[in-house]
Protein backbone atom coordinates (compact mmCIF):
# COMPACT_ATOMS: atom_id res chain seq x y z
CA UNK A 1 0.00 0.00 0.00
CA UNK A 2 0.84 3.46 -1.06
CA UNK A 3 0.31 6.21 1.48
CA UNK A 4 2.22 9.72 2.70
CA UNK A 5 3.98 9.29 6.26
CA UNK A 6 6.21 10.87 8.44
CA UNK A 7 8.95 9.12 10.95
CA UNK A 8 8.41 10.43 14.74
CA UNK A 9 11.07 9.07 17.14
CA UNK A 10 11.17 8.49 21.23
CA UNK A 11 13.26 7.33 23.68
CA UNK A 12 12.27 3.50 22.40
CA UNK A 13 12.23 3.93 18.49
CA UNK A 14 10.84 4.95 15.42
CA UNK A 15 7.08 5.01 13.90
CA UNK A 16 5.90 5.16 10.81
CA UNK A 17 3.10 7.92 11.00
CA UNK A 18 0.62 8.47 8.16
CA UNK A 19 -0.22 11.90 7.20
CA UNK A 20 -3.97 10.93 7.37
CA UNK A 21 -3.39 10.25 10.99
CA UNK A 22 -1.30 13.32 11.78
CA UNK A 23 -3.93 15.20 13.54
CA UNK A 24 -4.77 11.64 16.01
CA UNK A 25 -3.83 11.57 19.57
CA UNK A 26 -1.00 8.70 19.83
CA UNK A 27 0.16 10.85 16.46
CA UNK A 28 0.44 14.05 18.26
CA UNK A 29 2.35 12.23 20.81
CA UNK A 30 4.87 10.84 19.25
CA UNK A 31 5.39 14.07 16.85
CA UNK A 32 6.48 15.53 19.78
CA UNK A 33 9.10 12.53 21.07
CA UNK A 34 6.38 10.89 23.89
CA UNK A 35 5.18 7.87 24.46
CA UNK A 36 2.03 6.89 24.41
CA UNK A 37 0.67 5.10 27.82
CA UNK A 38 3.92 5.12 29.35
CA UNK A 39 3.01 3.36 32.55
CA UNK A 40 1.34 0.92 30.95
CA UNK A 41 3.96 0.48 28.31
CA UNK A 42 6.79 0.21 31.28
CA UNK A 43 4.67 -2.52 33.35
CA UNK A 44 4.17 -4.82 30.28
CA UNK A 45 7.59 -4.77 29.18
CA UNK A 46 8.38 -5.45 33.54
CA UNK A 47 5.56 -8.00 33.54
CA UNK A 48 6.71 -10.02 30.19
CA UNK A 49 8.24 -12.92 32.18
CA UNK A 50 9.59 -14.98 29.44
CA UNK A 51 6.96 -15.50 27.91
CA UNK A 52 5.05 -13.99 24.37
CA UNK A 53 2.58 -10.83 24.28
CA UNK A 54 -0.19 -10.91 22.89
CA UNK A 55 -0.96 -7.56 22.20
CA UNK A 56 -3.60 -5.56 19.69
CA UNK A 57 -5.04 -3.83 17.52
CA UNK A 58 -1.52 -2.95 16.91
CA UNK A 59 -2.42 0.64 14.80
CA UNK A 60 0.89 1.99 13.91
CA UNK A 61 2.50 -0.16 15.89
CA UNK A 62 3.48 2.32 18.39
CA UNK A 63 3.78 -0.49 21.37
CA UNK A 64 6.21 -2.68 19.60
CA UNK A 65 10.15 -0.83 20.24
CA UNK A 66 9.76 -1.49 23.69
CA UNK A 67 7.93 -4.53 23.98
CA UNK A 68 10.03 -6.23 21.60
CA UNK A 69 12.88 -5.32 23.46
CA UNK A 70 11.03 -6.44 26.79
CA UNK A 71 10.92 -10.21 25.96
CA UNK A 72 13.71 -12.73 26.52
CA UNK A 73 15.50 -14.83 23.26
CA UNK A 74 12.92 -17.02 21.99
CA UNK A 75 9.64 -15.41 23.12
CA UNK A 76 7.89 -12.98 21.12
CA UNK A 77 4.91 -10.15 19.95
CA UNK A 78 2.29 -11.21 18.65
CA UNK A 79 -0.25 -8.56 17.20
CA UNK A 80 -3.04 -7.73 15.01
CA UNK A 81 -4.45 -4.80 13.01
CA UNK A 82 -7.31 -5.08 10.59
CA UNK A 83 -7.32 -1.80 9.20
CA UNK A 84 -5.52 -1.99 5.96
CA UNK A 85 -3.45 1.24 6.94
CA UNK A 86 -2.93 0.95 10.34
CA UNK A 87 -1.16 -2.28 9.14
CA UNK A 88 0.93 -1.47 6.55
CA UNK A 89 2.14 1.73 8.85
CA UNK A 90 2.54 -0.70 11.97
CA UNK A 91 4.41 -3.30 9.11
CA UNK A 92 6.85 -0.24 8.35
CA UNK A 93 7.16 0.91 12.11
CA UNK A 94 8.75 -2.71 12.43
CA UNK A 95 10.77 -2.37 9.43
CA UNK A 96 12.16 0.65 10.73
CA UNK A 97 13.05 -0.44 14.04
CA UNK A 98 14.68 -4.11 12.76
CA UNK A 99 12.51 -6.14 14.90
CA UNK A 100 12.77 -9.59 14.17
CA UNK A 101 10.46 -10.93 16.93
CA UNK A 102 7.36 -9.09 16.35
CA UNK A 103 4.06 -11.19 14.50
CA UNK A 104 1.58 -9.16 12.88
CA UNK A 105 -1.45 -10.43 10.86
CA UNK A 106 -3.54 -8.44 9.27
CA UNK A 107 -6.99 -9.61 10.92
CA UNK A 108 -9.25 -8.67 13.80
CA UNK A 109 -10.23 -11.08 16.58
CA UNK A 110 -13.48 -12.84 17.74
CA UNK A 111 -14.85 -15.58 19.02
CA UNK A 112 -15.33 -17.46 15.94
CA UNK A 113 -13.43 -16.91 12.51
CA UNK A 114 -14.90 -15.58 9.86
CA UNK A 115 -15.49 -12.28 8.26
CA UNK A 116 -17.19 -8.86 9.83
CA UNK A 117 -17.08 -4.94 8.82
CA UNK A 118 -14.53 -2.42 9.86
CA UNK A 119 -15.77 0.74 10.43
CA UNK A 120 -13.02 3.36 9.00
CA UNK A 121 -15.53 6.15 8.78
CA UNK A 122 -18.65 7.13 10.42
CA UNK A 123 -21.69 8.21 8.72
CA UNK A 124 -21.02 11.52 7.25
CA UNK A 125 -17.36 11.09 6.13
CA UNK A 126 -15.35 11.73 9.90
CA UNK A 127 -12.88 9.32 9.70
CA UNK A 128 -12.29 6.94 12.95
CA UNK A 129 -8.40 5.86 12.61
CA UNK A 130 -7.31 4.62 15.68
CA UNK A 131 -10.75 4.16 17.06
CA UNK A 132 -11.44 2.12 13.73
CA UNK A 133 -14.13 -1.16 14.99
CA UNK A 134 -16.04 -3.81 14.02
CA UNK A 135 -19.54 -3.08 13.52
CA UNK A 136 -22.32 -5.60 12.60
CA UNK A 137 -23.04 -4.51 9.10
CA UNK A 138 -21.58 -2.62 5.91
CA UNK A 139 -24.07 -0.02 6.10
CA UNK A 140 -22.75 2.35 9.07
CA UNK A 141 -20.30 4.30 7.61
CA UNK A 142 -17.58 3.45 5.26
CA UNK A 143 -16.48 0.41 6.04
CA UNK A 144 -14.24 -2.36 4.33
CA UNK A 145 -14.59 -6.40 5.29
CA UNK A 146 -11.97 -8.03 7.25
CA UNK A 147 -10.75 -11.43 8.06
CA UNK A 148 -11.90 -12.44 11.65
CA UNK A 149 -9.31 -15.13 13.68
CA UNK A 150 -9.23 -16.41 17.51
CA UNK A 151 -6.40 -15.64 19.34
CA UNK A 152 -6.25 -19.21 19.95
CA UNK A 153 -5.55 -19.77 16.50
CA UNK A 154 -3.08 -16.58 16.17
CA UNK A 155 -1.50 -18.40 18.43
CA UNK A 156 -0.09 -21.67 18.80
CA UNK A 157 -0.83 -23.90 21.58
CA UNK A 158 2.91 -24.56 22.53
CA UNK A 159 3.48 -20.60 22.47
CA UNK A 160 3.70 -19.44 26.62
CA UNK A 161 1.90 -16.47 26.89
CA UNK A 162 2.69 -13.95 29.44
CA UNK A 163 0.25 -10.97 28.44
CA UNK A 164 -2.51 -10.67 26.87
CA UNK A 165 -3.71 -6.75 26.03
CA UNK A 166 -6.42 -6.17 24.29
CA UNK A 167 -7.61 -2.74 22.65
CA UNK A 168 -10.10 -3.30 19.95
CA UNK A 169 -12.99 -0.97 20.43
CA UNK A 170 -15.83 -2.63 22.29
CA UNK A 171 -15.02 -6.30 20.70
CA UNK A 172 -12.96 -7.58 23.99
CA UNK A 173 -15.20 -10.37 24.84
CA UNK A 174 -15.30 -12.05 21.85
CA UNK A 175 -11.61 -11.75 21.57
CA UNK A 176 -11.28 -12.97 24.47
CA UNK A 177 -13.48 -15.91 24.24
CA UNK A 178 -11.87 -16.86 21.46
CA UNK A 179 -8.69 -17.01 24.05
CA UNK A 180 -10.14 -19.37 25.69
CA UNK A 181 -7.01 -22.23 24.79
CA UNK A 182 -4.86 -19.55 25.72
CA UNK A 183 -5.87 -17.92 28.84
CA UNK A 184 -6.82 -21.18 30.22
CA UNK A 185 -3.52 -23.07 29.90
CA UNK A 186 -1.40 -19.53 30.61
CA UNK A 187 -3.15 -17.79 32.63
CA UNK A 188 -1.77 -14.32 31.44
CA UNK A 189 -1.96 -11.24 33.07
CA UNK A 190 -4.98 -9.36 31.09
CA UNK A 191 -4.98 -5.46 29.99
CA UNK A 192 -8.05 -4.15 29.01
CA UNK A 193 -9.31 -0.74 27.49
CA UNK A 194 -11.16 0.71 29.67
CA UNK A 195 -12.36 4.29 29.07
CA UNK A 196 -15.96 4.25 31.36
CA UNK A 197 -15.29 2.83 35.57
CA UNK A 198 -18.52 0.83 34.48
CA UNK A 199 -16.24 -1.06 32.70
CA UNK A 200 -14.21 -2.57 35.23
CA UNK A 201 -16.72 -4.25 37.25
CA UNK A 202 -18.24 -5.22 33.58
CA UNK A 203 -14.78 -7.02 32.62
CA UNK A 204 -14.65 -8.57 36.02
CA UNK A 205 -17.66 -10.62 35.81
CA UNK A 206 -17.03 -11.70 32.68
CA UNK A 207 -13.78 -12.94 33.39
CA UNK A 208 -15.17 -14.39 36.46
CA UNK A 209 -18.28 -16.38 34.62
CA UNK A 210 -16.38 -17.63 31.83
CA UNK A 211 -12.57 -18.29 33.65
CA UNK A 212 -13.57 -19.14 36.53
CA UNK A 213 -10.70 -21.66 37.42
CA UNK A 214 -7.84 -19.19 36.81
CA UNK A 215 -9.73 -16.60 39.64
CA UNK A 216 -8.87 -13.29 38.07
CA UNK A 217 -9.05 -10.31 40.50
CA UNK A 218 -9.10 -6.83 39.39
CA UNK A 219 -5.92 -4.86 40.13
CA UNK A 220 -7.18 -1.49 39.51
CA UNK A 221 -6.35 1.26 36.28
CA UNK A 222 -4.22 3.17 34.46
CA UNK A 223 -3.90 5.29 31.18
CA UNK A 224 -7.57 3.81 30.35
CA UNK A 225 -6.89 0.44 30.84
CA UNK A 226 -8.00 -2.28 33.58
CA UNK A 227 -5.59 -5.24 35.13
CA UNK A 228 -6.61 -8.59 35.90
CA UNK A 229 -3.95 -10.72 37.21
CA UNK A 230 -4.76 -14.73 38.03
CA UNK A 231 -5.07 -15.78 41.52
CA UNK A 232 -5.96 -19.92 40.55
Amino acid sequence: MEFDYRICVNEYGFYCVPDAYAKREIPKILAQGGVYEPNTLALLARRAQGGDIVTGGAFIGDFFPALARAVVPGSRVVSFEPNPLSFAAAQRTIELNGLTNVALAPVAVGETSGTLHLQLAREGGSATAARAKIVETDDEGETVPVEVVTLDALCPSDRIVSILHLDVEGHEKPALLGARRMIEQNAPMIVLEADRPWQRGMYAEFLAEHFPAQRYALCGGMERNVFFVAQG
